[in-house]
């Protein structure tokens, strides 16, 4: 991994696009709770089954690095839990892992998934009223799916690291404490297509020469449309409301 990060360093740095980073060493933190909604289908053929696993609590972590190196990248780190479980009644048969459930079984699904984001981004603009930056996403995926009911089961892993575009935006109200924030990263490449995006508005607690603390809400979603990874098909969406705090030394 390690390898891995260092050439998107590299390549990132080749761009040459001018950094328009923090005039000093700049650190932000953020811990949001997310209300996540799981639903979707999957399969480890392209004959896929539906299933919504309902709601699930989730915290999202999030740690920003910004620095006045030129040519060189910001990192933004960013990790949450995607894990999901729920009961359902199957409305076909469902082949899943060399394992036949059939039409009418009550079967338990277990949806456990990790999600990494490593950002490699660059401050195109930036002032007091508005930012705007442009990157690369290096998204980190690991999970496994676990399908079991009445002695039978069935499990398939994956993982797999994914790039994709990143771009983010934050636009003050003049003369308030008050901003709306939004970011977008997204790749489409053959029957693969995933997104990852959040809206939001955030208000200024605390403003200080040491720290600033703002709390925010807004919504956040993750769209899986996954095309043979690992042998797996799915057609996933993680979604919800998320309400947090930041804190940006």
């Amino acid at each position: 991994m390690i390898r891995k990060l260092a050439c998107m360093t590299l390549v990132s740095g080749l761009m040459g696009i001018p950094a328009h980073a923090d005039t000093l060493l700049g650190l932000t933190a953020d811990v949001d709770f997310w209300n996540m909604d799981s639903s979707g289908s999957f399969a480890d053929s392209s004959d896929m089954q539906s299933f919504d696993l309902g709601s699930e609590r989730h915290s999202i972590l999030t740690l920003a690095l910004e620095h006045p190196l030129p040519v060189v990248p910001n990192l933004k780190i960013r990790t949450n839990d995607l894990s999901s479980s729920g009961d359902q009644s199957l409305a076909a048969d469902f082949d899943f892992s060399d394992v036949d459930f059939p039409a009418g079984l009550d079967v338990n699904v277990d949806f456990e998934a990790q999600n990494t984001d490593f950002i490699f981004y660059y401050e195109i603009f930036d002032n007091d009223t508005v930012s705007f930056d442009l990157g690369l996403n290096l998204k980190y995926l690991d999970g496994e799916i676990e399908v079991e009911s009445n002695g039978l089961r069935a499990s398939e892993s994956f993982d797999g690291y994914v790039p994709m575009f990143h771009g983010a935006l934050k636009v003050g109200v003049p003369a308030t404490r008050l901003w709306f924030f939004g970011d977008l990263s997204l790749l489409s490449v053959g029957d693969h297509t995933l997104q990852d995006y959040t809206a939001g508005v955030a208000f200024k607690l605390v403003e200080s020469l040491a720290v600033d603390i703002s709390v925010k809400g807004g919504y956040h979603r993750i769209s899986l449309e996954l095309e043979d990874l690992d042998d797996i098909y799915t057609d996933w969406d993680f979604d919800g409301a998320f309400f947090g705090l930041q804190a940006d030394f």
